[in-house]
This record gives C-alpha cells, structure tokens and sequence, in this order.
C-alpha cells in the first residue's frame, strides 16, 4: 500500500523526487523503509547552478540518500507523536 511522505524541498519545482508538489509516493518493501539514491543530486549531495557555484541538495539535504523513514516534521501532531510512540 503506497504512501504518501513529505518530501525535505518543501514543494520546490526543481526537485526530482516530488516534482514540486512537496510529497511522494513510497511503499515500503518487505525489510520496511529504506533508504534510496537521491534522484534530484544522483547521490552527488549537491547540486550546481548554471554560473558554476554549487549548493547543498535540498531533496537529501547533502546526504546523498532519501531517507523515507524519517520525513520532516509537519506540524505539531508530529512532534507529539514522536514524544509520545517513538520515531
């Protein structure tokens, strides 16, 4: 069953992952959540304008690696969910 899971751009359109619309699509397989390859970098952990300077990838915030098991917090039900049943 494929969830839905906030995605780290925050809705940006450059991002490969989500497309702009700040949430994708993941199942999770028989081992559960796994990490995947950052397709927005190609697991490089940045990203480089047309005028040669580089930045941080902001799909895999520079790791290299989307993490679909740890999504950013949305709101304060999520926090309060995390204190309260783990992460």
């Amino acid at each position: 069953m494929p969830r839905n899971i906030r995605c780290h751009c925050g809705g940006k359109p450059s991002c490969m992952l989500c497309k702009g619309v700040g949430k994708y699509p993941y199942t999770p397989g028989h081992m559960g959540y796994l990490p995947f390859q950052c397709p927005t970098c190609e697991g490089k952990q940045t990203l480089k304008e047309e005028d040669g300077t580089t930045y941080t990838c902001m799909t895999c915030n520079g790791q290299g690696m989307v993490d679909p098991a740890n999504p950013p917090i949305g709101n304060i039900l999520d926090v309060l969910s995390k204190i309260f049943f783990g992460a």
